[in-house]
């Protein structure tokens, strides 16, 4: 078998994402046949090197599932129950409760829609890396009414949040309704609650906000607290988004 950088292994094993693992590393909690192992360039060969984590021997895991997750709104985009809201425990699958998953990313308490769920933990990284500029799409209702001048502030890159400017967004506008307007906003970029702070510096309220899509893959008619498999179409095109692997 091909043999893997250790940080790749350790993720693999379903420990973490990259980065995670590689704290285990720099801890020195691992070790590779009975030696402790910091150096981070070293490659495992699964199958015959023998690894271990606080003493406990790992394995690779059998990873590979990408869910999609119909968030409703009031539930915390967590896996880990923090507080006596809602979260993602609640709604999720008995099956799906013993499995080690990541969410890649996360959705606000008061919105909804498509959040992916995964047991790899590179995907999950690499899904959410800035290098690499993955849309997610959004459909609000604001009011008051945004003109076309506020829409193109959006667009163009021209609203500033936290010092420094925000990427340009894909926006549509869908229609208007008493005094509200439906858009449709996709970004590249995660910064908390940003979307409801970009309406808001143009003067706007965000009424709603649901998730539609992330990249390539989108909520369709998916129930609002269904979960489902990403299909294997799905999975391939999320997958041709991560940086070649070494």
């Amino acid at each position: 078998m091909e043999s893997l950088r250790i940080n790749r292994y350790l993720a693999r094993c379903g420990l973490g994402s990259r980065r995670a693992v590689e704290a285990l590393v720099n801890d020195g909690r691992v070790r590779i046949n009975g030696e402790t192992e910091r150096d981070l360039s070293r490659r495992i060969i699964p199958l015959q090197d023998v690894v271990t984590v606080d003493g406990e021997p790992v394995h690779l895991a059998e990873v590979g599932r990408v869910l999609l997750l119909n968030k409703p709104t009031g539930v915390v985009s967590s896996l880990v129950r923090q507080d006596q809201r809602p979260c993602l425990l609640d709604i999720l699958p008995d099956r799906w409760r013993q499995t080690r998953l990541f969410h890649v990313g996360r959705l606000d308490q008061d919105s909804s829609g498509l959040l992916l769920l995964s047991d790899d933990g590179d995907l999950a990284q690499a899904l959410l890396h800035p290098s690499r500029p993955v849309y997610k799409v959004y459909r609000l209702r604001v009011r008051p009414v945004l003109g076309a001048v506020q829409l193109e502030k959006l667009a163009n890159g021209s609203i500033v949040l936290d010092g420094r400017p925000a990427a340009p967004a894909r926006v549509r506008r869908l229609g208007e309704v008493a005094g509200k307007v439906v858009l449709e906003i996709g970004l590249r970029e995660g910064r908390n609650r940003q979307l409801r702070r970009m309406i808001e510096a143009l003067g706007g309220r965000v009424l709603s906000l649901e998730r539609i899509a992330f990249g390539p893959v989108e909520l369709g008619d998916l129930a609002v607290g269904q979960v489902r498999e990403a299909s294997d179409d799905e999975y391939r095109l999320l997958h041709e988004l991560m940086p070649a692997q070494r």
